[in-house]
C-alpha cells in the first residue's frame, strides 16, 4: 500500500497490454486496485486462487485474477514503489487468523501484468527469518515499510522495519505495540495503520483501532476505533480515499479517517490479504482510452472464465 507514483512509458503500455486497450488520449490518470490474494486451509468456505495477485473492482468489490507467482501460498502484503515494481509479503499455508502457527514470510517481486515471480528473498532480522504482515512504500522518503506479523514466532508482532528491496533485509524502526497490523501511506507520506490486539484467554481480536503513525520512530500520532479489525489497507493515491478489506470475511469497503466504514461489496471466495494501487499518468505521447474500469476488467474476466468453471 503505497502512496502517488508516475510510471515511465513501459510501465503505461504495460498497463495496456494487461488491460487490453488501444493507445489514445484521455483527460486524467487511471487508477488500478490491485490485490493479494491469501485464503485458509480449513475453517470454512475453501478459498479460490490464494497466493494470486488480482485487480478489484473498486466499485463492487468484485475480484479478476491476473496470475500466480511460482511457490506462493499466500500473499499479505502487496505494495508498488516509485518505479512501477511490484512486491508482495508471503505467508505459509496453514488456516487463516486470528492465531496461526509461526512461519517465516519471503519478499517477493511480482510482474504485475502476469503474475509471474521476479525474485524471492526470504525476510531476516539478524539473521533469523520473521513473518513480515503487511508492506507499504512512502514516496516521499523513498522506502518500503513492513510490520511484524501475528504469525511470527519470536514475539516480534507489531514491529515497524524497511526493508531492502533487493535484499529483503529488514531495519527496525520501532515497536507500533499493536499484535495485529496493516500499513498503508497517503501521498504526503501519512502512514496509517489498521490495529488490534489478541485477548490471549480466548484467542479474539479486540481493540480495534485506526492509526497514524510516526515512520522514523513508530510513535502512535493519532488513534480512533474502528468496527473490525482489516487486514488489507490500502489508500487510493489520487483522492486519498481509504479502502480496507477483511480477509476470509470477504467483504471491501471505504473507511473514513474517523473509523467509519462503508461497504462496497463481496469478493467471494477470492479472499483479499491485502491492497494497493498502480497509477497509469498521463504521459505526454502515450495515454489511454477513456474507458470505465468494469469495462477495462472485462476482458480479463473472459480468459479466465473456462478457468474458473472448475471452480
Amino acid at each position: 500500500m503505497s502512496s502517488f507514483r508516475k510510471h515511465a512509458p513501459a510501465a503505461v503500455t504495460a498497463a495496456m497490454a494487461l488491460l487490453c486497450l488501444p493507445t489514445a488520449i484521455i483527460a486524467s490518470p487511471i487508477v488500478i486496485m490491485y490485490g493479494g490474494l491469501g485464503g485458509h486451509a480449513g475453517g470454512g468456505p475453501p478459498s479460490t486462487f490464494d497466493g494470486w495477485i488480482a485487480t478489484i473492482n473498486q466499485t463492487t468489490g468484485a475480484v479478476t485474477p491476473i496470475g500466480h507467482p511460482a511457490g506462493v501460498s499466500r500473499l499479505s502484503g502487496l505494495a508498488f514503489d516509485s518505479n512501477g515494481n511490484l512486491f508482495g509479503a508471503t505467508q505459509g499455508n496453514f488456516p487463516f487468523p486470528p492465531v496461526t502457527p509461526p512461519s517465516a514470510s519471503a519478499l517477493v517481486q511480482i510482474n504485475p501484468i502476469n503474475g509471474a515471480l521476479l525474485s524471492n528473498h526470504v525476510i531476516t532480522a539478524g539473521g533469523v527469518p520473521i513473518n513480515i504482515s503487511d508492506l507499504g512504500f512512502d514516496t516521499v522518503n523513498g522506502l518500503l515499510y513492513g510490520v511484524q506479523g501475528p504469525n511470527d514466532g519470536l514475539n516480534g508482532q507489531g514491529l515497524l522495519y524497511t526493508i531492502n528491496e533487493t535484499t529483503g533485509i529488514p531495519t527496525l524502526v520501532g515497536d507500533t505495540h499493536s499484535f495485529f497490523a496493516s500499513i498503508a501511506f497517503t501521498p504526503n507520506g501519512t502512514l496509517y495503520m489498521a490495529a488490534a490486539d489478541l485477548d490471549f484467554n480466548t484467542g479474539n481480536q479486540i481493540n480495534f483501532r485506526l492509526e497514524t503513525i510516526n515512520p522514523l520512530n513508530a510513535a502512535i500520532l493519532t488513534s480512533v476505533s474502528t468496527p473490525q479489525f482489516y487486514g488489507a489497507l490500502g489508500i487510493r493515491p489520487t483522492d486519498g480515499v481509504i479502502f480496507a478489506g477483511n480477509g476470509d470475511a470477504h467483504t471491501l469497503y471505504t473507511l473514513t479517517t474517523g473509523g467509519v466504514e462503508h461497504v462496497i461489496g463481496d469478493t467471494g471466495t477470492t479472499f483479499v490479504g491485502d491492497i494497493d494501487f498502480f497509477v497509469v499518468p498521463e504521459p505526454g505521447t502515450v495515454v489511454l482510452f477513456t474507458l470505465g474500469l468494469g469495462g477495462l476488467i472485462i476482458c480479463r474476466r473472459k480468459r479466465l472464465q473456462t478457468f474458473r468453471k472448475s471452480y
